[in-house]
């Protein structure tokens, strides 16, 4: 019988499916609520899957041109310098070495290096990692291979893609300063677009998105794995600030629709879901 990839409870069927490179169907757990894919991919489909097209090919996955003028590039840098915003506790750690998970071509842990941060850029993907190092950025391709203690280790958009997320969160722990934290950014199943686009939601899109948390499921994963949340939200990261520049340009609408999207995640609908957690 097949099971929840996270705690190994019963799964049902949600009645949801999706069509990519073959057929899947969406489980849910019944213990602890997470959802996920079937068929589950192997470490092999996976392997072939994050090879060189998936940062430098227009597949319909993934980046299509990372390492050049991508969105999802620029996106990495912007992230760092918000991060601080959501995760305050990242600016008082005492040891400020950076793991970054799923660190793509390394954008994230360059523009941290900037601040005086000892970096380490975690890609499993060889062509991403290797256009970490050609940027001079180390790196390593799982975090068992890094070398901690760090004092933060951050996961923006990667728990999705693992086929054992709680092997990962677990190996996170053990490379973190015990002062240090982790920080997550995930798709949210328990969004209004979730809810609302069912099998059609932009953020399912299997073989690259396999498993879905809820700020519970997340949150009971982590404890699980010798962590204990410390803050959780649910936001559309970029609605505020899209409100405001549509209503400063004339388009009301748009604004309208921004200030829509704010509401949602500050209700706990919004589009992804961001975790701080401290070892326990």
């Amino acid at each position: 019988m097949d099971s929840c990839p996270v705690c190994a409870g019963p799964v049902r069927a949600t009645g949801l499916s999706r069509t990519t490179d073959r057929a899947y169907r969406v489980v849910r757990c019944s213990r602890c609520g997470t959802a996920s894919v079937l068929p589950r991919p192997t470490e092999h489909d996976l392997a072939e899957f994050y090879g060189a097209s998936y940062f430098t090919a227009d597949t319909g996955f993934g980046y299509g041109d990372y390492d050049g003028a991508s969105w999802a590039a620029a996106q990495a840098v912007r992230a760092w310098d918000e991060l601080q915003e959501w995760a305050p506790e990242v600016s008082t750690v005492p040891v400020r070495r950076l793991l970054d998970v799923g660190a793509a071509t390394g954008e994230f842990a360059l523009r941290a290096a900037r601040d005086g941060w000892d970096t380490l850029a975690c890609e499993v993907g060889d062509t991403a990692r290797a256009a970490a190092e050609a940027k001079g950025q180390r790196t390593v391709a799982s975090i068992p291979d890094a070398d901690g203690p760090f004092g933060v280790i951050s996961m923006y958009h990667v728990v999705e893609h693992l086929i054992d997320p709680i092997e990962a969160l677990r190996e996170a722990r053990r490379v973190v300063d015990d002062r240090g934290v982790l920080v997550i950014e995930v798709p949210q199943w328990n969004s209004a677009g979730r809810i609302v686009r069912r099998s059609a939601w932009a953020q399912l899109r299997p073989p690259e998105h396999i498993t879905f948390f809820t700020r519970t499921s997340l949150a009971w994963a982590l404890g699980e794995t010798g962590w204990q949340v410390v803050r959780s939200s649910t936001p559309y990261p970029h609605a505020g600030r899209l409100a405001v520049s549509a209503l400063k340009q004339g388009r009301p609408l748009e604004a309208a629709g921004q200030a829509a999207r704010l509401a949602l995640g500050a209700a706990g609908l919004g589009g992804y879901l961001r975790t701080v957690a401290r070892p326990a």
